[in-house]
């Protein structure tokens, strides 16, 4: 009984919530119809949030923060601690986990991505799709690597990893019912296979990576020149211009544990924050052309550095930046994707997914790989 009463109230609290979203985004509401995020291309919506000015309140009752420079002072500041203090979460995947522990660094990731890379690349030829083939594989695999786990342990882990791949985004856009419970149960057996402390570290992370590595990825399909001239030149410069352009987090929200100014406005403490980061990452106040893919423009010093949110608090930027610089030299390197000078063609739309406001992750990249 007890059981069926929580998969009740689980049910009626997803779907009060989206009605809420579904109501105040009917009313204008830019953030609220963020959040309901039915539209496949993201940007308009950012356009909507940025026209309403840099820090602004949503019927939601959250501060939402459009431009570079507030969210920056935002990000920054102290952070209230414990599960009362943060926003409401219309799925709590995370509840009674223990605070993440740290993921491995830049330099830690770097050899396994590399051989995980090498691994996916590998007789890549013909149509495939970058998400499924390597965006997705990669981090996985560094993560099995890095906890040392061997045979089954490692087809149980990329389960699990698949299953709470959302997790990030139905923390803030309920997902449907079965979704939600397969969501909770694929964090349940990451729990069984990692422990308590790394599990969420390991969901926020994997996602993070993943998304940062098919951004970096669909650059050299959507901006191949650019692209492809920065891979040769500098893995990390195509990288940092994905962080900006295509960031891995697209939203933040959390509660502050202290006043900020910013924007001109007094924040404070207790106030909930939404900085909308990849409008933020395309401020042209801070960004020149922020709307194209220059990856140069971070061979030049004094530009500003991408925002990067520490998700339920975990740190992600050294461990997915370490992937996708792995992944980037892999492809230009021997035997890579750019090794004879050619850059895998477009082979159709590449599809993002809908209500994923924190990600708005990219669900298929279809490549054409010659060979």
């Amino acid at each position: 009984m007890a059981l069926v009463t929580a998969e009740r109230e689980l049910g009626r609290r997803l779907q009060l919530v989206q009605g809420i979203h579904w109501l105040y985004g009917a009313q204008g509401d830019a953030y609220a119809a963020l959040l309901r995020g039915y539209e496949s291309e993201p940007r308009p919506a950012y356009e909507r949030a940025r026209a309403a000015g840099p820090l602004w309140h949503s019927k939601l009752g959250v501060r939402v923060c459009t431009g570079y420079a507030p969210a920056r002072r935002l990000l920054a500041a102290r952070t209230a601690d414990g599960p009362g203090e943060q926003p409401q979460s219309a799925l709590a995947w995370d509840q009674g986990l223990p605070d993440a522990g740290e993921l491995p660094g830049a330099d830690q990731v770097r050899e396994p991505a590399a051989r995980a890379a090498e691994r996916a690349l590998a007789g890549l030829r013909g149509e495939v799709d970058l998400v499924a083939s390597v965006a997705a594989r990669v981090p996985v695999e560094v993560l099995a690597d890095v906890h040392g786990l061997t045979g089954t342990d490692r087809v149980r882990l990329a389960e699990a990893c698949a299953g709470a791949a959302g997790a990030l985004d139905a923390a803030l856009a309920p997902p449907a019912y079965d979704d939600a419970v397969r969501l909770l149960d694929a964090v349940g057996a990451l729990r069984d296979l990692l422990g308590d402390e790394a599990a969420r570290a390991a969901v926020v992370g994997v996602r993070a990576a993943r998304e940062l590595i098919a951004g970096a990825l669909h650059a050299l399909l959507a901006a191949p020149e650019a692209a492809a001239a920065a891979v040769r030149e500098d893995p990390a410069l195509l990288v940092t211009e994905t962080l900006r352009h295509d960031p891995p987090v697209k939203l933040h929200t959390f509660s502050l544990a202290e006043d900020v100014e910013a924007a001109g406005e007094r924040v404070a403490a207790g106030e909930q924050v939404a900085v909308l980061v990849a409008a933020a990452n395309r401020d042209p106040e801070a960004f020149t052309a922020p709307d194209r893919f220059v990856p140069d423009r971070y061979a030049t010093a004094g530009v500003p550095e991408p925002l990067v949110p520490a998700p339920h608090g975990v740190a992600v930027e050294a461990f997915a930046r370490g992937q996708a610089e792995a992944v980037v030299a892999a492809v230009a390197g021997v035997g890579g994707l750019l090794a004879a000078g050619d850059v895998p063609a477009v082979a159709g739309g590449v599809v993002r997914l809908r209500r994923s406001p924190v990600t708005w992750g990219l669900e298929r990249i279809p490549a054409r790989v010659a060979g």
